[in-house]
């Protein structure tokens, strides 16, 4: 008789609870373009479409976007009249959610049953129920160690899986991304700044340029960057602190917190898809949309002996996949399977009319962070 897999289910979210109350930096900047997508700033300032899914059947993987045009100076008159003008321009699209991405692993029954068992006992020793609390009430129980150490290993398990899906889900989101970049201000298309000198000191011109570019644009926020590991990612990692006229150098990161400078994720697809480590994507809070279907919200549970369920990403806590685990009597063995349908949404570059001052600018640039030329 197979094992019931009632207990995988929420051993499963307290191993990603514990490890992401314990280890909030686990994966993070690795998360490259999925993080950068849900920076809480992108997230504010961009309508957040959870349940893509969401028209009335349940499974239709279409969203309508709408938005309008701004008028142009050329639309003021300096007479009083009664004549108004033609309605606002309307724009409507929709986005039909494409890709998809699996991954999947075979847990042995003796696994399975160690980390059920562990669950449990974890429920007896803290005395609660949710993954969240168990996690920080066991993280300061002695007696709880054992069984948390067991559940934390499920945690690897699925880490070390997820983490192939993260960057294969980033390589798709990167090339949708770089398509759909429009101009910066005054139509340029992929500018270069210069941000760092040959002996590794920061050249803050070349910041404050592009900072300077992404301004006049009008968009609101500090710009979000995805980068490979070029200058910027070196400027950003080491923040100078033993480069300036200061004899203990300038702690660049203080720099970043009181300019509100820009925020920086590393992607490691972005040293291909970009091309070359010295190229990246900025765009403003809200400028592209991350646009996830997961099937398996609400109430589904059990089908046959499939247990299905939605859990977040280790260290994306922000982003969820769909999880299945299915049992093998022939084999005695679990397979896992994490699967994600999801796509993204960035305005075209018809967002401002032609003769605006914007024309050709949809929030979404390129360009490339380089290092000086040595004398």
């Amino acid at each position: 008789m197979s094992l019931s897999t009632a207990n995988v289910c929420p051993a499963i979210l307290t191993s990603l609870s514990d490890n992401l109350i314990n280890n909030p930096a686990n994966v993070n900047i690795m998360g490259g373009t999925l993080a950068a997508l849900t920076d809480p700033s992108n997230l504010r300032a961009g309508q957040i479409i959870r349940q893509a899914n969401d028209n009335g059947t349940g499974h239709n993987r279409e969203v309508r976007v709408v938005y309008k045009q701004r008028q142009l100076p050329s639309d003021v008159v300096d007479t009083k009249s009664c004549e108004a003008g033609p309605q606002m321009n309307y724009i409507e699209e929709t986005l039909v959610i494409n890709n998809f991405k699996q991954v999947s692993f075979t847990m042995t029954e003796a696994q399975l049953r160690s980390y059920c068992s562990a669950y449990s006992d974890l429920i007896s020793i803290t005395g609660a129920n949710s993954p969240g609390m168990i996690a920080e009430r066991a993280a300061g129980i002695g007696a709880a160690q054992g069984a948390l150490s067991v559940v934390r290993e499920l945690y690897n398990d699925i880490q070390l899986s997820t983490n192939a899906l993260i960057q294969a889900v980033n390589d798709d989101l990167l090339t949708q991304i770089q398509a759909a970049a429009g101009n910066w201000y005054g139509g340029t298309a992929n500018p270069s700044y210069t941000v760092e000198g040959v002996d590794g000191s920061i050249y803050a011109a070349g910041l404050f340029q592009m900072k300077q570019n992404y301004m006049n644009t009008g968009f609101n926020g500090a710009p979000i960057i995805i980068g490979g590991s070029g200058a910027l990612q070196r400027v950003w990692m080491n923040d100078s602190r033993y480069f300036g006229q200061g004899a203990n150098g300038i702690n660049f990161s203080t720099v970043r917190e009181n300019t509100g400078l820009a925020e920086f994720y590393f992607d490691p697809n972005a040293n291909t898809r970009l091309g070359g480590p010295e190229g990246a994507i900025v765009f403003a809070p809200g400028s592209i949309v991350f646009t996830p279907f997961l099937e398996y919200v609400g109430q589904f549970g059990n089908i046959g002996t499939m247990t299905r369920f939605t859990a977040p990403l280790p260290g994306l806590e922000r982003v969820s996949a769909d999880f299945r685990i299915l049992p093998s009597e022939c084999t005695e063995e679990y397979q896992v399977f994490i699967s994600m349908a999801y796509d993204s949404f960035s305005p075209n570059d018809g967002m401002f009319p032609a003769g605006d001052v914007n024309e050709g600018v949809n929030g979404i640039f390129t360009a490339d962070f380089v290092t000086a030329v040595a004398p």
